[in-house]
């Protein structure tokens, strides 16, 4: 049996599951080396609309609306 006949056979799927596992887990580590972390989306937007006036004046909408719908 040659190698190229081997890899044209089908492999358990437990194999295959393994195999894919390990690609990801040097992936996961080469990517960790080259981008570095990042904070989650709502911490990078947590304070962006600290004295916008606009925003203000949404919240102060939203705060009516809400009364109202009571």
């Amino acid at each position: 049996m040659t190698l190229e006949s081997t890899q044209n056979q089908p492999q358990p799927i437990e194999a295959r599951v393994t195999s894919l596992e390990l690609e990801l887990t040097e992936i996961k580590q080469i990517l960790a080396t080259v981008t570095p972390p990042q904070k989650p989306w709502w911490e990078r937007i947590a304070g962006s609309h600290a004295n916008d006036s606009t925003f203000e004046a949404v919240i102060q909408l939203g705060q009516e609306w809400r009364k109202t719908a009571q």
